[in-house]
């Protein structure tokens, strides 16, 4: 199965939405987007962490799109 993540910046954090399961998590840098999204889908799909695909879309703060 394919899941999508939409990660956005808040502060200081970046928020991780994973709309097939209608789920949040954060992260604090962008190295634990995937990995959080992947705890998160186990933990509310109860399976492991690693058989699935995952589909990061990263949605940049207007101030770094604008360089």
């Amino acid at each position: 199965m394919k899941y999508h993540t939409k990660v956005e910046r808040d502060g200081r954090f970046w928020l991780v939405h994973v709309p097939e399961i209608d789920q949040w998590t954060q992260a604090r840098d962008l190295r634990e987007v995937a990995p959080m999204a992947r705890d998160l889908i186990a933990v509310m799909e109860e399976v492991e962490p690693d058989p699935f695909e995952l589909d990061v879309s990263i949605e940049l703060p207007v101030e770094v799109r604008s360089r």
